[in-house]
């Protein structure tokens, strides 16, 4: 059992259950409830239940990761360079759309997941 990695899937599961409990009710259905085009409200559903199985597939991936050693160095070297792509985003949108990072704080977590996770690949036969 890799605990680093382990830490990172637990860390992934609370930025998914985030997603879903607080950003649903604040983004997801006041955007459907709003005056967008049901065109418009399809694409933003999409787009906002990709990320919500994103999360679930990558945080199963890092669970398995987590206990079995094979496939761990792609698994979590893709996943990690998914969560650091959108740390990126939220950072740069945070700092050029709205000129802070506190309003958009999940880069913190798409930035401690695959630290932890690369963690956890220093670590030898575990």
């Amino acid at each position: 059992m890799n605990i680093p990695i382990l830490a990172a899937a637990a860390l992934s599961a609370l930025t998914l259950a985030a997603h879903f409990f607080g950003g649903g009710p604040q983004y997801h259905t006041p955007a459907m409830l709003s005056t967008l085009s049901i065109e418009d409200k399809a694409v933003y559903s999409v787009l906002w239940h990709a990320v919500t199985t994103t999360l679930i597939i990558n945080t199963l991936a890092l669970a398995y990761a987590a206990i079995k050693q094979q496939h761990r160095t792609p698994l979590v070297g893709l996943i990690s360079l998914q969560y650091l792509a959108w740390g990126i985003l939220f950072v740069v949108f945070g700092l050029f759309r709205l000129g802070e990072l506190t309003t958009l704080p999940q880069w913190i977590a798409f930035f401690l997941v695959p630290a932890l996770a690369l963690f956890g690949m220093r670590k030898r036969n575990t």
